[in-house]
C-alpha cells in the first residue's frame, strides 16, 4: 500500500467568497501544502537539504486537477489526505482527498517530478529518478 499522510487545515473567513464558501483555488493551496507535508513525512525535511545531499532542488508540478463534490466554509476544520496513485518513469501522481469529517469536498490529483538545474542550463530544470528511498516506501 502507498505510504499517506493526513493534513489538517482551518479555513478562515479569507478563504471564502462573497457566498461565504471556499474560493476553488484555495482546495489547490492546501493540495500544495499537503504535498510538502506528505515529503516531510517521507523524510524529505527541506529542500535545501535535498539539494545539497543529491542536487534534488523540489518536486515541480506538472498538471493538478480536481473534482469539487461537496462545499465548506468557515470556521469548519477539513483534512488533506495525500497518497501516491501512480508511478511512471520520473513522474509520479499525489492524490488528494479532502474532507470534513466523513464528507468528501474535494478529489484531487498532481503530476510531479523531481528536478535538479539542468547542467545544461542553469535557469532549467531537468527531471530525474524519484530517490530510491522514496520507491520503497510508495511501493
Amino acid at each position: 500500500m502507498p505510504r499517506s499522510h493526513t493534513s489538517t487545515f482551518r479555513i478562515e473567513f479569507g478563504d471564502c467568497d462573497p457566498a461565504q464558501i471556499v474560493f476553488y483555488p484555495n482546495y489547490f493551496k492546501w493540495m500544495d501544502i499537503a504535498a510538502l507535508h506528505f515529503f516531510n513525512a517521507c523524510g524529505i525535511e527541506s529542500w535545501r537539504q535535498t539539494k545539497a545531499e543529491s542536487g534534488i532542488i523540489g518536486a515541480p508540478l506538472l498538471d493538478a486537477s480536481a473534482k469539487f463534490v461537496s462545499s465548506a466554509t468557515y470556521p469548519e476544520t477539513i483534512e488533506v489526505d495525500t497518497s501516491v496513485a501512480e508511478i511512471a518513469g520520473k513522474s509520479f501522481t499525489l492524490k488528494h482527498v479532502i474532507r470534513r469529517g466523513a464528507t468528501v469536498l474535494v478529489e484531487g490529483q498532481e503530476k510531479r517530478i523531481f528536478a535538479i538545474e539542468d547542467p545544461a542550463d542553469p535557469k532549467r530544470i531537468k527531471a530525474v529518478s524519484i530517490p530510491a528511498y522514496l520507491l520503497e516506501q510508495w511501493s
